[in-house]
């Protein structure tokens, strides 16, 4: 398999790890003069391919979303007050939704800042899906869908389109980190149901990732059953216990590492869904959120803010996985750029290394 088939085990040492490089087979790829060629992902064998995609051109996929985009009078207030009052996760609009299971109030954030913050009662909600992503009679007749409002406001400020929606990394990083301890909340109402055996945190950002509404928010979903992708996760790594340290040895080997710190590691993935994929990782817990220590959980938090932070309001979406046989992690996959799965195989863009390092510098300047 050429030059590059090898696992880094990574020995902790203060916030940072040291890789020592070691035979394996865990994790089949092929470099040759230093370069990725291609890479499987050992959860779903898809191979990822490393080409050369500057000179393709991505016009018919990419126009209709650039023609959205172009500059223009900024929207009437008459239809932003519409858009408001047709919204159920608006402020005033709280009837429109199930009963309310958590709420933070603006005083529990001391960053939040928005204008007129006098008119809000509540920064985050929590509340029951109204329509559950799992049938409740699978839960002993409990509907375990959680949606979490994660701001107040439906517009960034001042919108200049009907398109320019609020989004999750313009949010404070205090108030991330609240949204996370809300997500907790949330899982104990679950794990109380006998029945959930598995809960994951989803967030869909812009239609293209497939939010079904635009006013910023995630799910929290629990599940009678190991849910499919924990359980593919878990399997391979009973075979491989090695494998999220020879994940993370390969991407500092490759240069894909984007921060690391306070027990947590951010690369750029290179068996991701996309070609755009990053995790965030903590190697030395398996868990759930609901077992994390505080201050690894502000750093678990305060990584993956920082990313959506730097990713900004493009399409994308992220999932937390969570179980006792898995490393602590989410995967964020930014949707922004067309991708095309033939045949159980994926084009990994040759610039991967480039968009690495343009996210390293980005992440430092924040």
């Amino acid at each position: 398999m050429g030059e590059g088939v090898g696992r880094a085990l990574l020995d902790r040492g203060g916030d940072c790890y040291t890789i020592k490089w070691f035979p394996s087979m865990a994790i089949e790829y092929d470099i040759r003069d230093g370069r990725l060629l291609w890479i499987r992902n050992p959860y779903s064998g898809v191979v990822s391919y490393v080409v050369d995609m500057r000179g393709k051109s991505f016009a018919f996929t990419l126009g209709k979303r650039r023609a959205g985009i172009e500059p223009g009078p900024p929207p009437h207030s008459e239809a932003i007050a519409r858009a408001i009052a047709d919204c159920p996760f608006c402020p005033g609009n709280e009837g429109l939704t199930p009963a309310e299971l958590v709420r933070v109030q603006p005083g529990e954030v001391s960053e939040w800042h928005a204008e007129g913050t006098h008119r809000h009662q509540w920064v985050i909600r929590a509340l029951k899906n109204l329509f559950p992503r799992i049938p409740a009679e699978l839960t002993d007749g409990q509907n375990e869908s959680y949606i979490v409002i994660e701001d107040p406001r439906h517009f960034a400020e001042p919108p200049r389109s009907l398109d320019d929606l609020m989004w999750t990394g313009a949010l404070s990083e205090e108030q991330f980190h609240s949204l996370i301890a809300t997500d907790v909340k949330v899982m104990r109402l679950a794990l109380a149901n006998a029945s959930v055996r598995s809960v994951v945190i989803r967030k869909n950002q812009g239609a293209e990732s497939g939010a079904s509404q635009p006013h910023l928010h995630h799910q929290v979903i629990g599940s009678p059953g190991i849910l499919p992708a924990l359980e593919a996760e878990a399997r391979v790594i009973a075979t491989n216990p090695d494998l999220w340290p020879e994940l993370i040895g390969l991407a500092d080997r490759l240069g894909l590492i984007l921060e690391q710190g306070d027990g947590v590691v951010t690369f750029q993935s290179p068996i991701g869904t996309f070609p755009r994929s990053y995790d965030i990782v903590v190697p030395a817990f398996r868990g759930l959120l609901t077992e994390l220590q505080p201050v690894t959980m502000h750093a678990f938090a305060r990584a993956l803010h920082r990313m959506l932070h730097v990713l900004g309001p493009l399409p994308l979406d992220y999932e937390i996985h969570q179980g006792a046989d898995l490393p602590l992690h989410a995967h964020l996959n930014a949707r922004l750029f067309p991708y095309s799965n033939v045949a159980g195989t994926l084009n990994l863009p040759g610039t991967i290394i480039d968009g690495a390092a343009a996210i390293r510098h980005a992440l430092e300047r924040i």
